[in-house]
């Protein structure tokens, strides 16, 4: 990946040190450490933000979040990421948060600052080599915005090859051709960090308070009550 980030960098001539983390967590911009939020560089996140933002979808009613990764999948780094998933497409912060959780599963209902209520469900259960498995449904008086293609559960590739080898590709950025599709947003996020001073500022914050909102969780697990983020 920071192969990528430097072909970026040295295209549209950023004056910045910027070095990713081997994880792609975090990006080091001239010395300063920096939390990457790939979701924020992901189209699909974009364009329902985008629906959100602009009204089109009319009042919201519920958020339905589902993601399932294979088995060992930490629970609360799952949840992390959800939750930045829905604060920045409905582009408000998480105020309060319910938890339940079983072995390899966990429930969340969530309540943002503009109202909007979510549930998170997670699970760890899948196989070594299956993919990741995740959906995310605004539900308004208007209608449903969806990050899928209609009444389907899995994700789908953008060219699938029948015959005697199937194979299936979904390469969508001529700049990072051939990186996986996780690897190019975080390689667009720490791009849009490296060049924006006021965005590594964001960053941070953003997941300081996502890092709140996982640590009432867990305090709601442990209690069964509603955890108002930050207490």
């Amino acid at each position: 990946m920071q192969k990528g980030l430097n072909l970026l960098l040295e295209k549209y001539s950023v004056n910045a040190k910027a070095v990713l983390s081997t994880d792609g967590k975090t990006v080091t911009v001239n010395g300063k450490e920096v939390p990457v939020l790939s979701w924020e560089s992901e189209r699909r996140f974009i364009e329902l933000r985008n629906l959100v933002l602009t009204g089109r979808l009319g009042n919201m009613c519920t958020y339905r979040i589902g993601r399932t990764a294979k088995k060992g999948t930490d629970l609360f780094e799952m949840l992390a990421r959800e939750v930045g998933i829905l604060e920045f497409t409905v582009s408000s912060a998480a105020k309060e948060i319910f938890a339940i959780a079983g072995k390899n599963t966990m429930n969340c209902i969530v309540e943002t600052e503009n109202g909007c209520v979510c549930t998170i469900e997670l699970g760890a259960t899948l196989e070594d080599g299956q993919r990741d498995v995740d959906k995310h449904e605004i539900i308004t008086d208007n209608g449903v915005a969806c990050d899928r293609v209609v009444d389907t559960q899995m994700p789908q590739d953008s060219i699938y090859v029948f015959g005697k080898n199937t194979k299936t590709y979904t390469d969508t950025d001529a700049e990072l051709y051939n990186y996986e599709e996780i690897q190019i947003n975080t390689i667009r996020n720490a791009f849009a960090v490296a060049k924006d001073e006021t965005l590594q500022s964001e960053n941070i914050e953003k997941w300081a308070h996502i890092q709140k909102v996982v640590e009432g969780a867990k305090k709601s697990l442990a209690t069964l009550e509603n955890v108002k983020v930050g207490e």
